[in-house]
């Protein structure tokens, strides 16, 4: 993780222990029939960017996913410009400078994807709104994230 965190550009010494405001939660945890656990998590666009990209770049052949990681790396590359605002302003003490909130939320999706084959859990399961987007709202809605969900945890 320190090497992620230089990756990020950060010249400090990644801390042992995070300040508490520094915690993280995921959009689901499903078990499976087995007891399982397995992190669920949705990505919308502002995840897609080249912070996020070295993160994956770092770990793609080693690290466990249920995702197309190179489906991930092709929405960074398809990507005009980052957010500004509130997605980019800084995020001290981890990330103080300039985009701090597009670094620490690929710090954030990078440990998302490696801890939980630390801990015996099942690789995490992303889906990228560009996946959904267009049919998520429609009528047959739940029959099409069922076969994304298919697809994704059998194949």
């Amino acid at each position: 993780m320190s090497a992620v965190y230089t990756d990020l550009g950060s010249e400090a010494e990644l801390p042992q222990l995070a300040p508490s405001r520094e915690r993280r939660t995921v959009d689901a945890v499903l078990v499976d029939q087995g007891g399982g656990r397995r992190i669920l998590k949705v990505d919308e666009s502002q995840h897609f960017n080249a912070f996020r990209a070295a993160t994956l770049q770092r770990y793609r052949s080693e690290v466990s996913v249920a995702f197309d990681v190179e489906a991930w790396l092709r929405q960074y590359r398809d990507k005009r410009r980052l957010e500004g605002g509130e997605f980019a302003r800084p995020r001290p003490p981890l990330f103080p400078g300039e985009n701090g909130r597009h670094r620490q939320r690929a710090f954030r999706d990078a440990l998302t994807d490696i801890l939980p084959g630390e801990h015996g859990w099942l690789p995490t399961l992303r889906i990228g709104d560009f996946e959904v987007d267009g049919w998520l709202h429609s009528a047959d809605a739940r029959v099409r994230m069922e076969r994304l969900l298919s697809r994704r945890l059998t194949g």
